[in-house]
């Protein structure tokens, strides 16, 4: 549930600056980390639950 809010288009286009941030624009840094807290909640949880 919390991915969909993530991944909502308004709250992707406040992340939508044209100021870099380590040299990458800031919508990128938040779109891969979003992605990577993804498939790492994912990992977790079907390591918890997998029998």
């Amino acid at each position: 549930m919390l991915m969909i809010l993530a991944l909502n288009i308004p709250l992707i286009l406040l992340f939508d600056s044209s100021k870099p941030l380590f040299g990458f624009p800031v919508i990128y840094i938040y779109l891969f980390s979003a992605w990577l807290f993804s498939i790492g909640t994912t990992y977790l949880i079907i390591k918890k639950y997998y029998e």
